[in-house]
């Protein structure tokens, strides 16, 4: 399976108008499957060309200027590379067996067994910025370090939580190598 979020071949892109890039790139790159990102995707490019017909708007110029500015357009591929970062190092993330651990706030994990070697992520969403206590569900044992692969703070498993502080609400945790 592989997953996009716009492609030259399709004319309905997810979020034609970027209102959410940064939603967009978590969906994406934390999907199970592959990713594939059209150039752009990662600085939201704009889709809607004024004067453009059909397909063309897909085809528009990379807006490296919008990125030389700083602000969103930095803002979106930061997050964009720190979320590729985190599946490059973590198969799992693609290829892993997934399990729903809670609904609301979402947490997930992903397991990939392969060649004796286990990956074990734990992905909690919309958890708020500041302090924040993430139940790891037996996901990983009691005492393990886990790192949070969005701001690098690390933790270990206590009485089968992680207790960190971080200013994202996003939370990607892995056993630290």
């Amino acid at each position: 399976m592989l997953n996009y979020v716009s492609s030259h071949d399709d004319g309905s892109p997810y979020d034609r108008e970027r209102r959410d890039p940064l939603g967009a790139g978590t969906r994406l790159l934390l999907a199970p499957g592959g990713a594939q990102i059209y150039y752009g995707d990662e600085l939201a490019r704009p889709l809607a060309v004024p004067g453009a017909e059909g397909d063309a708007n897909l085809r528009s110029l990379m807006n490296w200027g919008d990125l030389e500015r700083g602000g969103a357009t930095a803002e979106v591929l930061h997050h964009w590379r720190t979320l590729g970062r985190f599946r490059r190092a973590h198969p799992a993330v693609g290829a892993g067996v997934h399990r729903t651990l809670q609904a609301n706030p979402y947490i997930f994990s992903r397991i990939l067994e392969t060649d004796g070697r286990v990956d074990r992520v734990l992905v909690a969403m919309d958890q708020g910025g500041g302090a924040k206590t993430i139940p790891v569900f037996g996901v990983f044992p009691e005492g393990v370090e886990l790192v949070d692969g969005y701001s690098g703070v690390t933790a270990a498993v206590k009485d089968g939580k992680v207790s960190i502080s971080t200013e994202s609400g996003l939370v990607l945790l892995a056993e630290r190598r």
